[in-house]
């Protein structure tokens, strides 16, 4: 029950940022080409946006299997060499993952040090107005009088993102080690491409085939008409 919680709560949140993205992009377009103007917190939060459905999305990936990967030769091999190949990739995968989140988690540590802001983005003025001006900036390192959002806050998906991916490759490795999957989960395009050409073919009326494929008629009548143009050039 709380799995399946968690599931829908990271496909709505995975949504709801693409879903934000484009309606941005949409405003940004209209202002720029029939107003002449623009919004600079437009462009820095979609920019933020993009990243965190990037970094939110990397593990999704890794839990529905959407992720494109090569596995010419890991399919060749016998299960249980197969097997330990997945055991060791997840592993390099999980130990990758780990250098990052500690690199995320010093470059964070560095930016909450420095206080340093967004540079378009702002928390509005009445959400810090009765607050102490020294406690927020001990706590929070935002700016009373200039509330911009704090680059620590805006990039935490480095952190989250990262946790998050480790979190589906160990869970990866214990269905492994219990033999419930043989290793990664790979998208296949090519099946899909194909899927996806049948059912545009069985999507198209049976009229339209017919009318777009030559019957025997028209091509006999085509070759008759060519025969007979050949022949009125031999006689001149």
């Amino acid at each position: 029950m709380i799995k399946r919680i968690f599931s829908h709560l990271e496909e709505g949140f995975l949504n709801l940022l693409i879903t934000s993205m484009t309606f941005l992009v949409f405003i940004e377009v209209i202002a720029r080409f029939f107003f002449n103007t623009g919004f600079l917190w437009i462009q820095e939060l979609t920019l933020t946006l993009c990243a965190w459905f990037v970094l939110f999305g990397m593990s999704y990936g890794v839990k529905v299997g959407a992720h494109i990967g090569v596995d010419a030769f890991v399919v060749k091999l016998p299960k249980q060499a197969r097997k330990m190949v997945a055991m060791l990739a997840v592993t390099i995968c999980i130990a990758y993952c780990v250098m990052f989140l500690k690199g995320s988690w010093d470059y964070l540590n560095k930016m909450y040090e420095i206080g340093l802001p967004m540079e378009d983005i702002d928390f509005p003025h009445q959400l810090f107005s009765n607050m102490d001006p020294d406690l927020v900036w001990e706590t929070l390192r935002i700016d009373v009088e200039e509330p911009a959002v704090p680059l620590w806050i805006s990039q935490s998906i480095l952190i989250i993102g990262f946790g998050l991916l480790i979190f589906r490759f160990i869970e990866l490795l214990v269905a492994i080690l219990r033999n419930q999957k043989l290793g990664f989960t790979l998208a296949d395009e090519a099946e899909e491409s194909m899927h996806l050409a049948e059912a545009v073919k069985g999507a198209l009326p049976q009229n339209s085939e017919a009318s777009v494929t030559p019957t025997d008629n028209d091509t006999n009548k085509k070759m008759d008409i060519s025969s007979k143009n050949q022949n009125e050039k031999d006689d001149q």
